[in-house]
């Protein structure tokens, strides 16, 4: 593996923004590729490739629920990471990936294995880091579907920088094994070229009529793993499966967190045909969807007073007369920050999660991250939790991870509307949950203390209450 102290030399290398970014430490030289070569290579590679089988158990019950043990033993070092549990990440990855695939004879077509690996800050710069999905387990699945015939591999990530993921060491694990990376997280809409991308038409959706998805993700022929972590976030609760798919979604039109005062306006800023992808009276059905749910008893549902505030204003009839004056809609958006945030963030992700439908969803819980999804300011810690969660049904899967970490799924508000979708199951003792363990048997949970709970809670106010901790 190259390294590169950035120097004059290295600057000459760089981009503007690396250049911009970069610190005195040394980082891989390696920086991915773009989606464009990315599907040459995944066209031209189709023929010799064979898809992988899922394991029947699973396959054949595709809204149960599989937990797997890890058995990595590893100690914290003076950075507060388990870095020396890389080596053993990527042999249990590849040993989980033994339990849930096996050759078949169906040839051709692509693998796309989704990970989360999103911004990390400097304190956080290790491969082993609760914040991302790990790159070794990755890599260890890798192996084995290349063992079995599948070798049209593709990962990839969009939103956060090339820069980062270098940073946070995931080429350190990749390069050595030739694992490609999709650095998709291109810096504007009008950048990704019609050739790059899939679009896919909801169903039943309150906000937008297609979702777009950078190639491979959604060809015909393309088999989506989708491995998430384990870990709390700000406008999900927790973050698995479900959330991890929005990094599928091409910058401009995946910013599913964006509120609901400033989707659209959002998105013509970034030059999207806004009418031609969104329902036009989307303000009206999130709204009517919002006061539904806040009806219901949502925890925490009007993020800071937000939705009195706005009602205060005169609700949408005054939002409405503004909403195209630019000047006018600043005025009247002041101090609404978060305005149904939640409510529009979960409707996009579970459209989401129902449009692409990976062939799997895996829940890397090895290493899971308490406090909150990016460890900004060193609230929380990684813990060693040695679990893995997988399942056809993202739905089920996340209600039953959500649970591992001390949270209860009949009340986190996306996997609680996802039932109500009628998309899956919320409540754990209504889902048929199964340890795979060590020699493959195959065992069914007959009570949930069997499941071993792992705290991972919330920090939401962050420096305002580090100690808090919310368990929904």
């Amino acid at each position: 593996m190259k390294r590169a102290a950035v120097g004059a030399g290295s600057l000459a290398a760089l981009n503007m923004y690396e250049i911009l970014e970069h610190d005195a430490e040394a980082f891989s030289t390696s920086g991915g590729m773009g989606i464009e070569e990315a599907s040459r290579i995944v066209d031209a590679s189709k023929e010799k490739n064979l898809y992988p089988a899922i394991r029947p158990e699973i396959l054949n019950n595709p809204r149960a629920v599989f937990l797997i043990e890890t058995h990595v033993d590893a100690r914290k070092d003076e950075s507060g990471h388990f870095t020396e549990a890389w080596p053993q990440l990527q042999s249990e990855g590849k040993r989980i990936a033994q339990m849930l695939f096996s050759k078949s004879g169906r040839k051709g077509g692509s693998t796309f294995i989704k990970p989360n690996f999103t911004y990390v800050p400097e304190h956080c710069y290790n491969r082993t880091t609760g914040v991302y999905s790990s790159p070794d387990f990755i890599v260890g699945v890798v192996e084995h579907l290349r063992d079995i015939g599948n070798t049209n591999i593709m990962t990839g990530q969009t939103a956060s920088p090339a820069i980062n993921h270098r940073r946070g060491r995931i080429y350190d694990a990749f390069d050595p094994y030739n694992v490609p990376l999709i650095e998709a997280g291109y810096s504007r809409w009008r950048d990704y070229g019609k050739k790059e991308m899939n679009w896919r038409k909801t169903r039943n959706s309150l906000v937008w009529k297609q979702i777009p998805y950078f190639r491979p993700i959604a060809d015909d022929d393309n088999f989506l793993i989708n491995i998430s972590t384990l870990k709390c976030h700000l406008t999900g609760i927790t973050t698995l499966s479900i959330k991890n798919l929005q990094g599928c979604v091409p910058k401009g039109m995946g910013q599913f967190c964006t509120p609901w005062n400033g989707l659209e306006s959002n998105a013509k800023r970034e030059g999207v045909d806004f009418g031609k992808y969104f329902h036009k009276d989307f303000y009206q059905r999130v709204e009517t969807s919002f006061v539904k749910h806040r009806a219901a008893g949502f925890k925490r549902w009007d993020h800071r007073g937000a939705y009195k505030r706005y009602e205060e204003k005169g609700g949408w009839e005054a939002y409405r007369r503004v909403k195209n004056d630019r000047e006018a809609l600043d005025d009247f958006n002041r101090d609404l920050g978060g305005l149904m945030q939640h409510e529009i963030w979960l409707q996009r992700g579970l459209d989401n999660a129902d449009t692409l439908r990976p062939a799997i969803n895996i829940i890397e819980g090895i290493i899971g991250l308490d406090g909150e999804e990016l460890n900004r300011d060193r609230i929380g810690d990684d813990q060693l939790v040695n679990i893995v969660v997988a399942g056809i049904s993202p739905y089920e899967v996340d209600a039953v991870g959500s649970w591992i970490m001390g949270h209860d799924p009949r009340e986190l508000w996306y996997t609680r509307v996802a039932k109500e979708r009628g998309l899956g199951e919320c409540d754990p003792e209504k889902i048929d949950i199964y340890f795979i363990r060590d020699n493959g048997d195959v065992e069914k949970v007959r009570n949930l203390s069997q499941v071993k709970r792992h705290p991972l809670g919330l920090n939401w106010s962050r420096k305002d209450d580090p100690d808090e901790r919310l368990f929904w």
